[in-house]
């Protein structure tokens, strides 16, 4: 499974934020797959959510999301 570790670079806006960042990975491996995304809490962890929800329309999906002390870890998947 891809994964992506959000948490190795320096969140804000614009090009590294995190929605970005699932974008091009998502451009980069491809779709009709399941991918491991590491936020960590707070900011990281609301656009990812807020990634899910809004690309839900295109049939990306929630798989699973733990809770791992200062991280959330996602299986999300990309069509």
């Amino acid at each position: 499974m891809e994964e992506l570790d959000l948490t190795k670079a320096e969140s804000g806006c614009g090009a590294n934020s995190a929605s970005v960042r699932l974008l091009k990975f998502w451009l980069e491996v491809g779709g009709n797959r399941e991918i491991k995304v590491i936020a960590q809490k707070g900011s990281q962890e609301e656009q990812v959510n807020m990634w899910i929800d809004l690309m839900s329309e295109k049939g990306v999906k929630l798989v699973d999301k733990k809770d791992e002390k200062d991280k959330i870890v996602y299986t999300i998947f990309l069509p």
